[in-house]
């Protein structure tokens, strides 16, 4: 558990903490659980959001409040917190992971130059086509906008060195807010397992293919960045989990981004969209009017815990989250998009 989930933790109205301990809070004071107490002694700040008590001089903050009542060691009083406060925090494990591999990402210097030729001049082949305008019906205008291309052989994602794209695959460029390429993901088309024959033998290898790619180095967590400078105050932003589902809610007219896992949004991420949630409050007949994010999670366990990994995301920052159900038997709105195309 890092220092923001703890923070967010810290941040909970102490005197409701205090009440779902059995603490029974009147004009910002109870009796006092760590001393014989018949008057009450123990005192809420709810300015700083902590707690005194001015008889045994027991305080601290919601954690410490949780540790004394419960009797429990910091970790668990603060896994108890988030459990009974519907505040999601990470798993160690899965957060030590990623912070490996984005070191590693970091420590590899990602050849930009070469992935830019590679999607320079944007074609489409014919599984590109048919997975895009056939099966997932989006906007030809859309996937310009993109700059999406195709691969039809596989190509490596460095000037010299073994093959790393699979084909046949789109290749999907991740751009900054202004513009500039930050990696190329491919999204594999072909079947999911690939056979071959192992030389001077009738042995069959089966290979599982991943379905999206991106090369050493990588440390893009946003698609379509690009449009948050179309945005205007007032405007909504939707946020999608998938890139092919960021094409249908453009493809419906939205702007949209996509944010394939909330759990690997940095803090330069979180920076970046509060200064963009700042940059478009403007005051409009005395009121002040910001970005909403609108969202249709995913009708899945994994898609209920993004949508409120981005809620505890959007509290960070500042702005409003607007959850969107989708039609029943739709397990995406990507799915939902090509139904009525």
């Amino acid at each position: 558990m890092d220092k923001y989930d703890i923070q967010k933790l810290r941040d909970l109205p102490i005197e409701s903490v205090a009440e779902r301990l059995g603490l029974e809070v009147k004009k910002h004071k109870c009796l006092c659980p760590f001393h014989n107490d018949s008057h009450p002694s123990l005192t809420f700040n709810v300015a700083k959001n902590n707690f005194r008590c001015f008889v045994c001089d027991a305080h601290g903050d919601n954690i410490d409040l949780a540790m004394k009542v419960l009797n429990m060691p910091f970790l668990e009083a603060c896994k108890w917190l988030a459990e009974d406060s519907g505040v999601v925090i990470r798993d160690d494990e899965e957060r030590r992971r990623k912070i490996e591999i984005e070191k590693s990402r970091r420590s590899y210097k990602l050849d930009v130059e070469y992935l830019a030729s590679l999607i320079r001049y944007p074609t489409l082949n014919e599984p590109a086509r048919h997975f895009l305008f056939e099966e997932r019906k989006i906007d030809q205008r859309v996937v310009k906008w993109l700059g999406i291309s195709s691969i039809s052989n596989p190509t490596p994602c460095w000037r010299y060195g073994r093959n790393f794209y699979d084909a046949p695959s789109l290749l999907i460029p991740y751009k900054n807010i202004e513009g500039k390429l930050q990696s190329v993901q491919s999204r594999y088309l072909g079947a999911s397992v690939a056979k071959n024959s192992d030389k001077g033998s009738k042995q069959e290898i089966r290979q599982e293919i991943p379905r999206f790619r991106f090369p050493k180095g990588s440390h893009c967590n946003i698609f379509n960045l690009p449009v948050l400078k179309l945005i205007k105050p007032g405007e909504d932003l939707y946020i999608t989990e998938g890139v092919s589902d960021c094409m249908a809610m453009l493809s419906a007219g939205h702007k949209a981004i996509a944010i394939p896992s909330a759990t690997l949004l940095n803090r330069d991420d979180k920076k970046l969209l509060a200064e963009f949630i700042t940059s478009r409050k403007s005051s409009v007949s005395g009121k002040t009017e910001g970005i909403s994010f609108h969202m249709y999670p995913d009708q899945d366990i994994p898609g209920e815990k993004l949508f409120l990994e981005l809620c505890s995301v959007a509290n960070e920052i500042g702005a409003l989250m607007v959850r969107h159900s989708l039609p029943a038997g739709f397990k995406d709105f990507g799915a939902y998009w090509a139904s009525q195309n």
